[in-house]
């Protein structure tokens, strides 16, 4: 790990191109996950659940 760090300062070239390769395939990455803000969902069924002691269907 020392070795590491220690090329790093040597090189620092070598560390800001390492980032900026890590930045760029972060960007790409994030483009290509299909992810949307408001899903496109089947509204064909809906079940509601609600609990009334001694209430009948009707008053519910």
């Amino acid at each position: 790990m020392r070795n590491l760090i220690t090329y790093f300062i040597k090189y620092p070239v070598a560390a800001n191109i390492l980032i900026l390769m890590i930045v760029v395939m972060g960007f790409f990455g994030l483009k290509s996950l299909n992810s949307t803000l408001v899903p496109q969902i089947d509204p064909g069924r809906i079940i509601v659940t609600a609990a009334y002691p001694g209430a009948s269907p009707e008053e519910i």
